[in-house]
Formats: C-alpha cells, structure tokens, sequence
C-alpha cells in the first residue's frame, strides 16, 4: 500500500515543544526530541525523494525554531500567571502588612 502525505515541519515542532511542556522536560530534553524529530524526518524523506537532501537543513531548522519559540513561549506564559498574586495572596499580604 502507497500512501502520500504532506507534513508541516513548524506543526511537528510546535507538538513536541507543547508535549515537552506539558510533560515537565527541561530545554535539554526538549532540544533531545526536536533534534530526533528532525532526523526522523529527514531520514524517512531521504529514503523516499533523495532529490529533498538540499532541503533537509531548512526542514531541520523550522522544527527545532517552531518547537523551541512554542516551549518557551508556554514557560514564559506560565511563569507570568504564576507570579500575578492571586486573591488569597492578596489576602494574606493586607493582613501581614496591616499588623
């Protein structure tokens, strides 16, 4: 059985950049899978168009760009709604200081 499919390398990226997030790796642990995704990829297109070898830099680079800029762009959102004072904090903080 023959099977065509097209692949967006920057959604690739952005999947494992949120599936490192969401599963609590560190950068060089989300680096490990970007770079295994990239070979992957690369391996498997090199098998089936070997004319593709030029492009493989780029298709390595828009998976490793896409997946790191939504990794951080997740850690950045969660660092900033993790240091807003919440209501409790707000709390506890009027009745700290008015004492």
């Amino acid at each position: 059985m023959s099977l065509r499919v097209r692949f967006d390398p920057e959604y690739v990226g952005e999947q494992i950049g949120q599936l490192c997030f969401e599963e609590n790796r560190n950068v060089q642990e989300l680096d490990l899978y970007l770079a295994g995704a990239a070979y992957a990829v690369c391996l498997s297109l090199g098998k089936e168009k070997p004319w593709k070898q030029k492009d493989f830099v780029n298709i390595g680079l828009s998976i490793v760009r896409s997946g790191t800029k939504r990794f951080l762009d997740l850690t950045e959102k969660n660092i900033l709604v993790n240091s807003v004072p919440q209501e409790n904090d707000m709390k506890y903080m009027k009745n700290y200081v008015g004492k």
